[in-house]
């Protein structure tokens, strides 16, 4: 049965609110500031996004978190609950995760009614004039939106979704869901231009909006050895950074055993971040005779990651393209590293090359392989002029690869403005 335009039941509407909706329990970076740069011009934001852990808690009011225990949701829960138990024991993103989750939406709930089903609820207590779906997960929920209340349809695209690594079943079903409501929408944002460009020829749509899911540029954090400090590391030892999901699917065990391969004595490696790959990584090490190189540190919270990141040499990027999503990838922590002032060292994909090699900050090569891997830490560091032309450049860098509240705040206004039945948001323009 298609899609009908058509509002089946419209009550007041909100119109100066906008309703995020978001397929995850952590609310993403990018979600966040897109909520910050939409208040600031006079919208309110709600997120409504998936059930917590048990233990957890939000500390951001705008969170409206759905209820897991709807009674809509038998089989629904049976897999909310599994899921649940799974990651606590699996590697997220493993192989063993994947394909619970490729039988699960194959035998026990379609994709596109269990989402719908879950959020079916919690979206009820909301009538506002723009709905965004972060990520295609949300977008039969924003459809559920705009045909109660005529809300209109924004679709941000945080990656090339239907290109994971899904098993084939899951990824026909995904394009076929994506293919259904895309046309639709009424503003199509994503985070690169080749996202962009495959989403338009695979749809035959146009106009898909580029929004980097850069940090805010601010004051340059200054570097306080923290990492120097924390593992006794010797002045002029030198700093290499990951950060992020310690997860399967990111070629960590590889940059883990490069540091075998790396002739400078000097170089340490930092991970930084929590996931269930944590574990397997840190018994490499050490396997390996590693512990004195590689280093593992806490995830920090989002409002002291940059001031950590800053103090250290090199942030790295070892991402392979196990799958299209991947090779068109461009992750926070790129610009998250960017804003914080240190070069980069990354897998040579197309747009992390793209920004790296223009802005002259940093260095592409293989990562494909531990001793690859190694050779290209060893040249990052092999000319201190280099590496110092790279270190100017990204302070100017960060200043114009940071967050886009302008363009932002311009898609949504001007949905706003070419419907006369909203009324304009009070905002700070003159």
């Amino acid at each position: 049965m298609g899609i009908s335009n058509q509002v089946l039941n419209e009550p007041s509407r909100e119109p100066s609110l906008i309703v995020m909706l978001t397929p995850d329990r952590k609310i993403d970076r990018r979600i966040l500031l897109e909520a910050d740069s939409l208040e600031s011009s006079g919208w309110r934001v709600v997120i409504i996004a998936m059930p917590l852990d048990p233990g957890d808690k939000d500390t951001d009011a705008r969170v409206v978190r759905v209820a897991a225990a709807s009674p809509l949701l038998s089989v629904g829960n049976t897999v909310l609950r599994t899921n649940r138990w799974l990651r606590r024991r699996l590697p997220t993103n493993g192989r063993l995760i994947r394909a619970a989750k490729a039988f699960a939406w194959r035998y026990l709930k379609d994709q596109e009614l269990f989402f719908k089903d879950l959020f079916a609820k919690s979206v009820s207590d909301f009538c506002p004039s723009i709905v965004v779906a972060h990520d295609l997960p949300m977008l039969p929920v924003a459809f559920s939106m705009h045909q109660r209340c005529g809300a209109k349809i924004v679709y941000d695209s945080h990656e090339l979704f239907v290109e994971q690594e899904f098993s084939d079943h899951e990824k026909q079903r995904w394009a076929e869901i994506e293919a259904t409501y895309i046309g639709r929408c009424d503003a199509v944002i994503t985070i690169n231009p080749s996202i962009a460009g495959e989403l338009e020829k695979r749809y035959g749509i146009r106009d898909v909006k580029v929004v980097y899911n850069a940090e805010r540029a601010g004051i340059p954090p200054e570097n306080k050895q923290v990492f120097h400090k924390a593992y006794g590391l010797a002045p002029e030892a030198k700093v290499i950074l990951y950060q992020g999901g310690l997860i399967a699917g990111r070629n960590l065990e590889a940059l883990v055993r490069a540091m075998h391969f790396v002739r400078n004595p000097l170089l340490h490696l930092v991970i930084m971040g929590e996931g269930n790959w944590g574990s397997s990584l840190q018994k490499r090490a050490e396997n390996l005779g590693l512990s004195d190189r590689v280093h593992f540190h806490r995830a920090v919270p989002q409002q002291e990651l940059l001031a950590i990141s800053a103090c250290a040499d090199a942030g790295v990027i070892p991402y392979q393209a196990n799958c299209l999503n991947n090779y068109y990838c461009t992750p926070n922590k790129l610009f998250e590293f960017i804003a914080a002032g240190v070069p980069i060292i990354a897998s040579n994909l197309p747009e992390i090359r793209n920004l790296l090699i223009t802005n002259r900050i940093g260095l592409v090569g293989d990562m494909s392989s531990p001793e690859k891997a190694a050779c290209l830490l060893d040249d990052f560091f092999s000319e201190p002029g280099r590496l110092q032309e790279w270190k100017n450049q990204i302070m100017q860098a960060r200043q114009r690869l940071c967050w886009e509240d302008k363009k932002i705040v311009e898609i949504f206004s001007s949905l706003r403005d070419s419907n006369r039945s909203f009324s304009c948001p009070a905002a700070a323009s003159e």
